[in-house]
């Protein structure tokens, strides 16, 4: 019996081909969205996972208290915070920290030079906490001597190629201290891409030499494994203790604190502090495009009742003739329903097909290496297998029970079918489903409009025309001077300035002291040299800048921010101007001098955070990058003239460089392939929508044929007809942008609270989403409208 369901099914699908096709390609996109969505969903929450202690791993957390009341949670804590917790507390079973070098110059055996940004120094208990593969080398010893250095898989390969690294030795400079030379004592496995910390290399922390007494540098990420059955709050209690016993009254430290633990878990989704080690997302992604896998799928759910009760009026005879014959009205619902099965199952393999089809692109848009496997990923595939027969069952039961119902008497004597349920529901369908299709419309266009609000804001500088070169890390500040000044020489190059940071990167949190204040402040430092006001173009709003006719500027001088003055005390940035101003730790003064001048607040960190109080003063040896900025010069020519001057004045270094507004503006490549992705799955929506609308017009016209007819007869004009046909579909689309704008707007609302400058909210966005959406459904509807409305009256007569 469920052979021959599935034989009469078959022919059914195969005589209606374009009404099945356009059933099956439905669902196979609404299953192909769910399948690539639920990959990166995996992907997103298995993040740290694979640790063997990942449920046990907690990161340690700090928010200092005197920090004129805007304390920054930080991510990073001092280096003699986790042996002092590990000894006084035996909760704590391991403990790892790591300390990321931003920029490490290395120099290989062969003398070939390279710049690598994701060096971590870690302690030799780094194997013990995580859990990553050494390939070679022995995981317990491998980082407990000084100099020693554990190359990852691929970066191995680039300096060594398909030899044994193990032994042999690289010469390292990073920001820390002078040159290392390292021994190298393993190669590991590349880290995952489900890993919230990337490395290149892992140098043993004990190259640093004594780093038990830094109280006051919040630089280290730490780690923690549990003791089975701890609790989190358990332990984060007593750091109450761990604060008044090594904290509070102690020279060297920094202030109290406000200590916590983060699970390691968390850290992916739920952690945008200041240090973090690598970029962090957040759930809302996760929630977007859950929310949007499961609304493209219910669209083409939806899609498929419509078509398939449109579908019952023509095969209402079929239906009468099987009653007439004995067919009983449960076996005419499982033979609907076996047909309803069969189209979802087609969809679903033809979602496969598109899956992989689809896949890589998927993957560049999310900036993600997903995969899909059917032997690997078979529960993945048999849970949308077992979908695909629930949806075939939920969605073919309505019109089942439709075809089911007709009467054999009214279809064989030609009588008019009406479809219980009227047109209420079937509208209600259509604007449920234009409510998503326009909610996503307008969400694509607030994305964009907030990325070209990011593009085009004030910095507080100048981020165009500015070509930034990496030069070699601890260089005498003399030889980068000289190689400022011989690019200047060039015409076209109007500006060049050394400083220490790149926009995005990580920068150093130092204690200052003003001659007013009682306390030491922490605020972000930034190192640059006499021109770098001038060749960023800041607004200098009170005093001067830096400038060489000031001999004391390099030993004496300071430039705040705004929010530094204010952060400091002052009213105003007039107050502070020859104001005494020290850098210092807590037990010796690192320079003395005075304010020389205050600059407008500029974003040099993503504009997901406010502005930090920021000072700049000059120092040479932590130069690390040269902005160079140009004018009136093709950029191809900037490029060739720095790299021929740079190869004459720093022979056999590795020239590496990159555009100022490039690098501000692949801080947010993720809002905007998050952009891009919502444009295309918006399209699909309305694509889908526009097929669920086709439907309902396919069917308005097949009932209205005799009035159409009559309508012609007595002098109606082809447009007054397409008229009334469009605007009965043109009502629930006018209500579903009347309900998406209020969810679109609560949706995007929730997205800007992770900017700190965000765009308005414009009524254009919903009135530009909303008139789209009717205009894609004028035109979609306007085909059968003109048809049916040039139809020949005497022949849609006849059919009565």
């Amino acid at each position: 019996m469920i052979q021959n369901y599935f034989k009469i099914a078959w022919r059914n699908i195969s005589k209606n081909k374009i009404f099945s096709a356009i059933n099956i390609f439905g669902l196979a996109v609404g299953f192909t969205c769910c399948l690539l969505i639920a990959l990166f969903i995996r992907n997103e929450i298995s993040f740290d996972k694979f640790h063997t202690h990942a449920a046990s791993i907690y990161r340690l957390t700090s928010i200092p208290k005197a920090t004129n009341g805007t304390a920054a949670e930080l991510a990073v804590t001092p280096s003699p915070w986790a042996p002092r917790m590990k000894q006084d507390y035996p909760e704590i079973k391991e403990f790892a920290r790591l300390l990321k070098s931003d920029k490490t110059s290395i120099t290989t055996p062969s003398k070939e030079n390279y710049y690598e940004s994701d060096i971590l120094f870690a302690d030799s208990t780094f194997f013990n906490v995580f859990s990553f593969s050494l390939l070679n080398g022995d995981s317990k010893h491998a980082l407990d001597r000084p100099n020693t250095i554990v190359l990852a898989k691929e970066t191995a390969r680039k300096y060594f190629g398909n030899t044994d690294p193990v032994g042999k030795t690289l010469v390292t400079t990073t920001p820390f201290g002078p040159a290392f030379n390292l021994e190298i004592t393993g190669v590991v496995d590349e880290a995952p891409a489900n890993s919230h910390f990337k490395f290149k290399g892992l140098i043993s922390m004990r190259t640093l030499g004594d780093i038990s007494n830094m109280w006051q540098y919040h630089m280290f990420t730490t780690y923690f494994v549990l003791a089975s059955g701890v609790g989190k709050n358990d332990l984060e209690s007593k750091f109450k203790d761990f604060n008044t016993k090594y904290i509070a009254n102690n020279s060297n430290a920094d202030g109290p604190q406000e200590i916590h633990l983060q699970a390691l878990t968390d850290i992916h989704f739920h952690s945008q502090m200041t240090g973090e080690i690598g970029v962090n997302s957040s759930d809302t992604y996760v929630y977007l495009f859950s929310a949007i896998a499961f609304f493209v799928l219910v669209i083409a759910c939806l899609n498929f009742i419509n078509l398939s009760t449109v579908q019952s009026l023509k095969r209402a005879k079929e239906t009468g003739l099987r009653k007439v014959i004995g067919a009983g009205r449960m076996q005419l619902v499982k033979q609907f329903l076996g047909e309803s099965v069969l189209i979802t199952l087609l969809a679903f393999i033809f979602s496969l097909m598109l899956a992989f089809l689809f896949l890589p692109v998927f993957n560049r848009l999310a900036d993600r290496a997903l995969q899909l496997d059917l032997i690997r990923d078979y529960r993945l595939i048999v849970s949308f297998f077992v979908l695909a027969i629930v949806i075939g069952i939920i969605s073919g039961i309505y019109p089942a029970y439709i075809q089911s119902s007709f009467k054999p008497v009214d279809v064989l004597k030609n009588q008019h079918i009406k479809l219980s349920g009227g047109n209420l529901l079937r509208k209600s369908l259509v604007t449920f489903q234009f409510v998503i299709s326009i909610g996503l419309m307008a969400g694509t266009l607030l994305v964009y409009k907030q990325l070209q609000f990011i593009k085009n804001k004030d910095l507080g500088f100048n981020k165009d025309g500015t070509f930034i070169i990496s030069v070699p890390t601890g260089t005498d500040g003399t030889k980068i001077e000289t190689f400022k000044n011989v690019l200047l020489q060039h015409q076209g190059i109007v500006a060049g300035a050394a400083a220490s940071t790149l926009p995005g990167t990580q920068i150093p949190i130092n204690l200052t002291h003003t001659g007013t204040s009682e306390k030491d402040k922490s605020m972000q430092m930034l190192f640059v040299d006499h021109d770098f006001i001038k060749a960023t173009q800041m607004q200098v709003i009170a005093g001067r800048s830096f400038s060489k006719q000031f001999a004391t500027d390099s030993a004496e001088g300071f430039i705040l921010n705004r929010a530094a003055v204010a952060g400091s005390g002052w009213k105003t940035p007039q107050e502070a101007i020859g104001k005494t101003f020290q850098w210092k730790n807590p037990n010796a003064i690192l320079k003395n001098g005075k304010v020389v001048g205050v600059v407008e607040d500029f974003n040099i960190t993503p504009l997901k955070s406010s502005v930090q109080p920021l000072v700049m003063h000059i120092l040479p040896r932590r130069f690390q990058y040269l902005y160079v900025r140009y004018k009136d010069i093709a950029i191809s020519d900037v490029v060739a003239l720095s790299t021929k001057e740079f190869k004459s004045s720093f022979p056999n270094l590795p020239f590496e460089y990159t555009f100022l507004d490039e690098r501000i503006n692949s801080l947010y490549a993720a809002e905007t392939k998050l952009g891009t992705i919502f444009g295309y799955f918006a399209g699909l929506a309305i694509l889908l929508a526009c097929l669920g609308i086709l439907g309902l017009s396919v069917y308005a016209t097949q009932r209205r044929t005799k009035e159409i007819g009559i309508r012609k007869i007595l002098g109606a004009s082809i447009a007054g007809i397409c008229k009334e046909l469009s605007k009965e579909f043109l009502k629930p689309v006018l209500i579903a942008s009347i309900i998406a704008s209020p969810v679109a707007w609560w949706g995007m609302h929730k997205w800007l609270e992770g900017f700190a400058y965000k765009a308005a909210i414009s009524w254009w966005i919903f009135a530009i989403a909303g008139m789209t959406g009717i205009l894609i459904a004028l035109l979609t509807v306007s085909f059968h409208a003109i048809k049916a409305a040039t139809a020949n009256p005497v022949k849609s007569l006849r059919t009565e």
